[in-house]
């Protein structure tokens, strides 16, 4: 995958998806969550994985870029892309 502003942006987004906005999955995540928690000994790093957007898009970013400096830069816009979102809904309640 080509390392562009774009791609970053988007895998950001894409774990932000995953961990919280993109509702048909959610019951299925908390279902793996639960599983993991009382199948797993070493479960936090998974469990958060599932549920932080931010971590979510660093260790992605690690994974298809094998890059820790355009892994980090994932990781700040998941914290963007979700801090984003959060602002947005407040400012609509």
């Amino acid at each position: 995958m080509e390392i562009n502003l774009f791609n970053l942006i988007g895998l950001a987004y894409l774990a932000n998806m995953v961990t919280s906005e993109f509702e048909p999955i959610q019951p299925a995540k908390e279902k793996l969550i639960e599983f993991l928690i009382l199948h797993l000994p070493f479960n936090y790093f998974i469990v958060k994985l599932l549920t932080c957007s931010k971590c979510l898009a660093f260790w992605l970013g690690l994974f298809i870029y094998v890059d820790i400096f355009h892994a980090a830069l994932a990781g700040f816009f998941g914290y963007l892309v979700k801090h984003l979102i959060d602002r947005i809904k407040f400012w609509y309640e």
